[in-house]
């Protein structure tokens, strides 16, 4: 599950929470052990003192069939309409009230717990009325209803726990509710009126149910639960299903069984106290120590990492074998998934050693599946027998590979296209598709394959390639991106901003126009793909956007996404229409896309308008008497709004503004209006679904002085030619005023814009980081270690400058991994970069390569001098690793290759330093070895001999 945290930062004075409710009007309340909040859609605010609420320790909250809110305190019994509150009884008889649900209303009157005793409230002329419910002689002949714990209204009787059994008061009818009739001794606390009817009851060790007519409570215990807390809620989802806590975390009843949620499935290790499922679908979840949580995309988006058995991360390629088993490439292997597992289990492909990087999965028939690596291998695993061959090796690194209607495999390589037919594995195209990198293919539905390449698009058709010109775009090549409906249209993207779209045709050029969307143009696509609806699927670093034939939508971890960077090519369609997306930290599943397409409208309100420090009443209007020194303040919410980190509002205040502001801030400051009518308007804005609320409006008047109404005009007319002179100098003053007044708006605009500028490049800078460092060992990732690369083979061979590169790669590290564990590999690799990164030499970029392997580029190092990379070598050396309690001595072998004048490409390069690599793994390890010219091992000698 994704889940969103409300905290201190989000507005919460207290993590410890008690009970959630929303009211009729939609707001979310949550109340704590320091005080009650409501959730304006981006914070939590505080209700208190200033809402006439004194108590700090909230027992219970209630909506009371006629609205009003009801707010037992550790002090006192509150009601209210969610603003205002005052104290229900009358002074000197004030009820403290139990935690736990212990407020509940039935025929015009409210029942409380005070004491563990049972009061009922009646409206009165002065207010409410308490008194206990049950006189003496009813305690004496039933001992019980001395010791009530909770109560609960289920429309026409009462039910609470009393004693050590189930009390229900139907009028003045008691009936006390025993083992016999499915109520065992135990203190019965919870309560939920399911839809149908169904009243379900919870004690610690017990949940039972009462159908609508029935005699006797059916057994749904959650077995082994023993939860001791006057906390157990029980909600209702959309599905009928109900949830409520288990020991670990959460359980929900699907009508058979239960199915439970804990930390394996992402949440805390901390006890739950409340649940609140809302009427946006939404579910909420007040924990005992971690604030607020909202289980986002709850069963729409369902997510797998590491925890849930997934192999590794990213995950690039995706697929179901014909026997049911869905199959997830990653970074180092892969996982499986069974149809109905919870759980990934490791893959039964047995890799070279040298494989790196699944990067492609097809399913063959009989169970079989085609595996591809990006360092070259093709791989079949036999499900029948169930052995692994491969079938071809690469001479390239693999970018994406695809399979046509007749079976055959293509594969986008750093150096052309080639064709699997059978097991004959040849590079295609002749001379018109170049030794360049290929990135993405596809076939249309006239069987035309269409590849992307830093050269530009290619298209087969029928045995005749051609090189197609693309009009329109910013560049006529560094395509990496495209999809082809089946309608005929065309979409690319590259190495530029943007999406581009055209139509596929036989003609040698494709004239193509721009896709205008500013969220797809900040972001970098990674696949481009549709399903059977016709749906565009678009993934990036932001997120993925799907657009259903009608209008654009964003889905982030906002929505349930478990990441929201998505990996290159890991798209994938199921059999049953769900859409299974990989990403840089782990695969999520969308059952059913339609829903996403169902977006429910959204409100704007305004909470409270403040004229200089005081607070005003509620109304359709305000009328205020114009002060120099008053502001206005207007509190913005927004109600059944998604919960996103990118909601906006738009508002201005008509008379005084023509354009409107937009601002993620829900509170709009003006300085003192002059006199004058006004018109506030506002409205919400959710860029990723790109939809808006509503537009509500407030009528503002600000009364002039008395010297400026009719009567004082008037008099003022009579005088105008005796106060000429005074006339002049009131309306240079006022002129004065409105400067002022401007001046002062202006200040405000600028200091807003000023707090929204510095967000937003904090966010770009945040963005860059995640999308150009590795996120375990904070040292840049492979694509921009090989860009650094890139640029400083092309400055060295223009310069004559020296140039050194080295890959270092630690010795041994896998029996770290095997004894100790991954999580304990992972804190050397971390200890071990940080140690490297002290030693490096002026100017090196170090980077992360893949697995535990590191890629050093060192300008200004000169030939043949590993002085150097020893010292790299020996910081690694000479101090043990702490692991798992345990001192662990560790090594590394390092390959160094210098570029020269006609040495090649960066590709090359590396290929050089790889061999003087696997020179020093094969000769001892723990040392320097400097590539020669001819020094490069085939892949085929790599392949076979697996050193670590």
């Amino acid at each position: 599950m994704s889940l969103a945290s409300f905290t201190q930062a989000q507005g919460l004075g207290s993590l410890e929470d008690n009970c959630l409710l929303q009211d009729r009007r939609g707001f979310v309340y949550v109340c704590t052990e320091n005080g009650l909040f409501v959730f304006d859609g981006h914070m939590f605010q505080r209700i208190g003192g200033a809402n006439g609420l004194s108590g700090s320790f909230i027992s219970d909250l209630h909506l009371d069939a006629n609205g009003r809110l009801w707010v037992g305190t550790r002090t006192g019994l509150y009601v209210g309409d969610g603003e205002h509150f005052s104290v229900a009884t009358a002074p000197g008889d004030s009820l403290m009230i139990d935690p736990g649900a212990t407020l509940t209303d039935l025929d015009g009157r409210l029942y409380a717990v005070s004491q563990h005793r049972l009061w009922v409230l009646e409206p009165s002329p002065s207010g409410w009325r308490a008194r206990q419910r049950f006189d003496a002689g009813a305690l004496s002949t039933t001992p019980a209803l001395s010791d009530i714990n909770s109560v609960f209204a289920d429309g026409h009787a009462l039910w609470f726990g009393c004693g050590k059994s189930l009390c229900q008061l139907s009028g003045d009818h008691l009936r006390v509710w025993r083992d016999a009739d499915g109520i065992p001794d135990d203190t019965w606390t919870s309560y939920l009126l399911s839809r149908d009817g169904t009243v379900w009851a919870r004690s610690p060790r017990y949940i039972r149910a009462l159908k609508p007519g029935a005699a006797h409570f059916v057994d749904h215990d959650l077995r082994g639960s023993h939860v001791v807390t006057a906390y157990l809620d029980m909600v209702q989802d959309a599905q009928g299903r109900v949830l409520t806590r288990s020991d670990t975390g959460l359980a929900r009843w699907d009508g058979q069984n239960w199915q439970t949620f804990d930390k394996h499935n992402g949440l805390p290790d901390v006890g739950i106290d409340a649940l609140l499922y809302d009427r946006s679908n939404v579910l909420w979840i007040g924990t005992y120590g971690r604030g607020v949580l909202q289980w986002r995309g709850y069963e729409r988006i369902q997510s797998w990492q590491t925890a849930q058995g997934l192999d590794s991360s990213p995950s690039w390629a995706i697929a179901r074998a014909s026997t049911g088993a869905l199959w997830v490439g990653d970074e180092l292997g892969g996982s499986m998934l069974q149809p109905g597992a919870s759980l990934l289990t490791p893959w039964p492909v047995k890799a070279p050693p040298l494989a790196q990087e699944t990067i492609g999965l097809y399913a063959l028939p009989g169970g079989d599946m085609l595996v591809a690596y990006y360092s070259g291998e093709l791989l079949r695993y036999h499900a029948q027998a169930g052995t692994t061959e491969e079938i071809a090796h690469s001479p390239a690194y693999i970018r994406h590979i695809q399979m046509d209607h007749l079976g055959r495999i293509w594969l986008c390589t750093e150096r052309g296209i080639y064709l699997l037919d059978g097991k004959t594995l040849h590079r295609v195209g002749g001379t018109v598709v170049p030794d360049d990198v290929f990135a993405d293919a596809v076939e249309d539905a006239q069987n035309r394959l269409w590849f992307t390449s830093n050269a530009g698009l290619f298209r087969l058709d029928n045995g005749h390639w051609s090189h197609v010109r693309v009009v329109g775009a910013p560049a006529d090549d560094s395509f990496t991106q495209l999809d082809v409906t089946p309608a005929g249209d065309l979409y690319l993207a590259g190495n530029f901003n943007g999406l581009w779209q055209g139509r596929a045709s036989d003609a040698d050029t494709v004239n193509v126009s721009h896709v205008g969307d500013q969220l797809i143009d900040t972001t970098r696509i990674y696949f481009i793909n549709h399903d059977r609806r016709g749906w565009l699927w678009i993934g990036g670093t932001d997120g993925v956007e799907v657009f259903n034939g009608q209008h654009w939508r964003r889905l982030t971890q906002d929505d349930g996404l478990v990441w929201d960077d998505i990996a290159e090519h890991a798209f994938f369609e199921d059999t049953d229409g769900s859409i299974w997306i990989g990403t840089t930290n782990g695969i999520s599943h969308i059952p059913q896309p339609v829903q996403l397409s169902v977006i429910p409208p959204f409100s704007v309100v305004i909470t409270s308008v403040d004229h200089g420090r005081a607070r005003q009443s509620n109304a359709s209007g305000y009328r205020f008497a114009y002060s120099p020194s008053r502001a206005l303040t207007l509190h913005l919410a927004t109600l059944d709004a998604p919960t996103r980190s990118t909601l906006q509002y738009r508002y201005r205040l008509a008379g005084l503004e023509q354009n409107w502001v937009t601002s993620e801030r829900p509170q709009v400051d003006y300085p003192p209006l002059r006199p004058g009518h006004y018109t506030f308007q506002a409205s919400a804005f959710d860029p990723d679904s790109r939809q808006s609320s509503n537009i509500v409006e407030l009528p503002i008047e600000i009364v002039p002085p008395w010297w400026q109404r009719a009567p004082a005009i008037i008099a003022g007319l009579l005088l105008f030619v005796l106060s000429l002179a005074a006339i002049w100098q009131l309306r240079t003053r006022h002129l004065h005023m409105r400067a002022a007044e401007l001046a002062r708006l202006v200040a405000q605009r600028t200091r807003e814009l000023e707090v929204d500028k510095q967000a937003l490049e904090e966010a770009r800078a945040a963005l860059w980081h995640q999308a150009t460092h590795d996120a375990l060992t904070g040292l840049i990732n492979r694509s921009h270690v090989l860009d650094t690369l890139n640029q400083a083979v092309v400055h060295a061979q223009a310069s004559g400058e020296p140039l050194a590169v080295a890959l270092l790669d630690l010795d041994h590290f896998k029996r770290i991994n095997d004894e100790f564990g991954h999580l304990a590999g992972d804190q050397v690799l971390i200890e071990a970069a940080a140690r490297l990164c002290t030693e490096l030499p002026p100017g090196t970029t170090l980077g992360r390569y893949g697995g535990e392997e590191l890629l050093a580029v060192a300008p200004g190092v000169r030939a043949n001098n590993t002085r150097p990379f020893d010292t790299l070598r020996q910081c690694i050396e000479r101090a043990p690793f702490r692991v798992e309690g345990a001192n662990v001595s560790l090594t590394c072998s390092i390959g160094v290759a210098w570029c020269t004048a006609d040495g090649g490409n960066s590709l090359v390069l590396i290929r050089r330093a790889d061999a003087a690599l696997y020179t020093a793994k094969t000769t001892g390890r723990n040392r320097v070895v400097i590539a020669t010219d001819d020094d490069e091992l085939s892949s085929e000698r790599k392949k076979s001999d697996g050193i670590g």
